[in-house]
């Protein structure tokens, strides 16, 4: 297995880069000419229902994304897994739907945002790695943003849609749904629902993973009205609950976890005859998050329910002024409510009750504008700018009197900004090689629990933590070079990446303080540490051979450093996807090896313990017999291996082999 990644290692870094440059629909048909045709920060899952990312109708949003090289996540049960990317968590990166931000109810992050989109209603991913993006403003990690799918009008009325559904021999999972799409020339409208029932898993060798199971209804609309020839109006909604969902690797499970979404969005074109695109967003949703350990033998019990609400609206405008030179600028506002409160309960004793979250209210804006420019045919700079502003009301009384005990100077109002910038430079060396050299500057606010929270138990490493209203931001110095190398029949891309941060936020021992959960080690506090290092390198490649065959493969590597030289927690350890692929017009067959190298490099005040390396073998298949039905098939983990992440709370193994089918009925 490590003979394996170190070739791939050898062969893709070789190449020495990225790719770069995306896809902007404001330049002119021969500057989108000199953009790269393959982008591995993103994927139409239109035109790959099923294939390197999505095996399949049972696939999860996390399962596509995994394929990502970068992407890890942070399971702590068989559901709702925490995106990473490079090693840094959803507490240093944004992840949006539709552009929308939505804000997780949970303290002990059981609810990331990827939880709420569905595959059969995802339309695409895009992902940004880092600060080096013009869109990213308020944080130092980067951004996943999941677009729901996007109705498509018709020259005349067409009625379609599909009935789907399938199975997992691991976990006893069903998985079924109907998707509907109505259209004509001047509207069209997705309507979709689903319904996911798991069962405990299974892991390698047989062993049954108890309270892993979790059953989930989810309700999706997206539609579009053409006002006229140059605007396009576009409402989206999600309707997501999920119920019993058990999280093995904490004390808690989850009884319920609903989401309520929605958006309204103006798209406008050559408005003016000075705005080549304008795009108006308004949003509003509600996140309700339960946990409870009634199924659990504590000793005692505890209830924690979350909530949020947000509302936003942005304004995104970009100006086409000649046939080299375009600019993006764009506004955004967002007001949300964060609550949450725990009751513990002790046989006859009276409860206790306390504020977790204290009913913080954040309005934040932000602006961000680039500008991209051709300097001659083969350079080009893209320098770019974001400010962000936000004020934090406390409205709990309660809570606020909590917070005093550890901030005696907390005031119920306060304020902060943060800054970002940049440039990209962009050279073709020659036409299918281009290289790219990134350098920013960018900043993220401390999360309400990093500044807020009170009491918050942390299973990894079995302390309680309460924020720190006295914390700075957190700042990032980033630099990347990127290359690509992009013809007919192979595209390869690499990256080398660095990042150097002051006033990282981390957890310090208070060590006059006693804890609060009954077997915490102690309590922590939120404090900015002087420097850490993150660098590391991505590489991809897909290559077309003898008509019929892809191969794909990704590999990619971080390693983090503080500045006493402990290790930065929880950085995924050097890992790789390889794929091969063979397509027939009605058929597909393809093999898939997934390797991921030993982690040594841990810390062990965050909780951590050296993780053994693993390799696994998955298959796949798909059949379409005609125009309606279509069925899938695979296994998964074919050599029943017992294995677990680097990222997986207490080593907790993941599944074990997995017979998997489904099909479709299309209509």
């Amino acid at each position: 297995m490590n003979l394996t990644l170190k070739f791939l290692f050898i062969c893709l870094f070789s190449f020495s880069g990225v790719f770069a440059q995306e896809n902007d629909s404001l330049f002119k048909e021969y500057i989108l000419e000199k953009e790269i045709n393959v982008n591995f920060n993103r994927i139409d899952l239109t035109k790959e229902e099923t294939g390197f990312h999505k095996s399949s109708n049972l696939s999860s949003t996390e399962e596509i994304l995994s394929r990502f090289s970068g992407v890890s996540f942070i399971r702590r049960g068989n559901y709702a897994p925490e995106p990473v990317i490079r090693g840094l968590n959803t507490n240093q990166i944004d992840v949006t739907i539709n552009g929308m931000r939505v804000m997780s109810a949970c303290t002990d992050k059981m609810d990331p945002v990827t939880s709420y989109v569905e595959t059969q209603n995802l339309g695409a991913i895009d992902i940004s790695k880092g600060s080096c993006h013009s869109e990213v403003v308020s944080n130092i990690g980067g951004k996943i943003n999941l677009d729901m799918l996007t109705p498509q009008f018709s020259s005349h009325f067409l009625f379609n849609g599909k009935v789907f559904s399938g199975y997992r021999s691991t976990s006893g999972n069903y998985k079924g749904g109907l998707v509907v799409a109505l259209s004509d020339e001047n509207y069209a409208l997705n309507i979709n629902g689903g319904y996911n029932n798991s069962g405990d898993y299974k892991t390698g060798g047989g062993n049954e993973i108890e309270n892993s199971g979790f059953e989930k209804y989810n309700f999706s609309l997206n539609g579009a009205y053409k006002l006229d020839e140059f605007n396009i109006l576009r409402i989206s909604g999600i309707w997501d609950d999920a119920y019993d969902i058990g999280y093995p690797a904490l004390l808690m499970d989850v009884g319920s976890a609903k989401a309520r979404i929605a958006g309204l969005d103006l798209e406008s074109k050559d408005l003016f005859d000075f705005f080549n695109t304008l795009n108006f967003k308004v949003y509003f949703n509600t996140i309700d998050h339960v946990m409870d350990d009634s199924k659990r033998n504590n000793g005692f019990r505890m209830d924690m329910p979350g909530k949020t609400k947000t509302f936003g609206s942005s304004l995104t405008a970009g100006v086409l002024f000649d046939e080299t030179t375009a600019v993006t600028a764009g506004f955004e506002f967002f007001n949300s409510l964060h609550s949450a409160d725990m009751t513990m309960y002790f046989g006859n004793s009276n409860p206790m009750y306390m504020v977790t979250w204290p009913d913080v209210r954040k309005n934040q804006f932000s602006f961000k504008t680039s500008l991209r420019k051709y300097l001659s045919d083969k350079f080009s700079v893209e320098p770019f700018a974001g400010f962000a502003f936000v004020s934090s009301d406390i409205e709990s009384e309660l809570g606020f009197n909590s917070l005093q005990i550890f901030n005696p100077n907390v005031s119920k109002k306060s304020s902060r900004n943060i800054y970002s910038g940049g440039i990209n430079l962009y050279y073709q060396l020659f036409d299918p090689l281009t290289l790219s050299l990134s350098s920013s500057y960018s900043e993220r606010f401390p999360t309400v629990s990093e500044e807020f929270g009170f009491y918050l138990y942390n299973r990894l490493d079995n302390f309680d933590y309460i924020g720190n209203t006295a914390i700075s931001n957190e700042k990032n110095i980033q630099f990347e070079f990127r290359a690509d190398y992009n013809e007919s029949d192979i595209a390869v891309g690499t990256s080398i990446f660095i990042y150097r941060f002051t006033d990282y936020i981390l957890g310090k021992r208070m060590v006059s303080v006693g804890p609060m959960t009954p077997g915490s080690f102690g309590v922590k506090m939120y404090e900015n540490f002087d420097n850490a290092l993150l660098a590391g390198f991505e590489a991809n490649l897909i290559f077309l051979f003898k008509t019929n065959f892809v191969f794909s493969a990704g590999i990619s590597y971080s390693y983090g450093e503080l500045a006493n030289r402990d290790p930065l927690p929880l950085i995924p350890p050097l890992n790789g996807v390889l794929s091969i692929r063979f397509t027939k017009p009605d058929y597909m067959v393809q093999l898939e090896q997934i390797l991921a190298a030993k982690q040594h490099r841990v810390n062990t005040d965050a909780g951590e313990s050296i993780s053994a390396g693993y390799g696994l073998m998955n298959i796949r298949g798909e059949y379409t017999f005609n125009d309606i039905v279509k069925i899938n098939f695979g296994v998964e983990n074919i050599f029943d291996k017992e294995y677990y992440n680097h990222l997986d709370w207490l080593k907790i193994p993941q599944s074990g082999r997995n017979f998997y089918g489904g099909i479709d009925l299309n209509f």
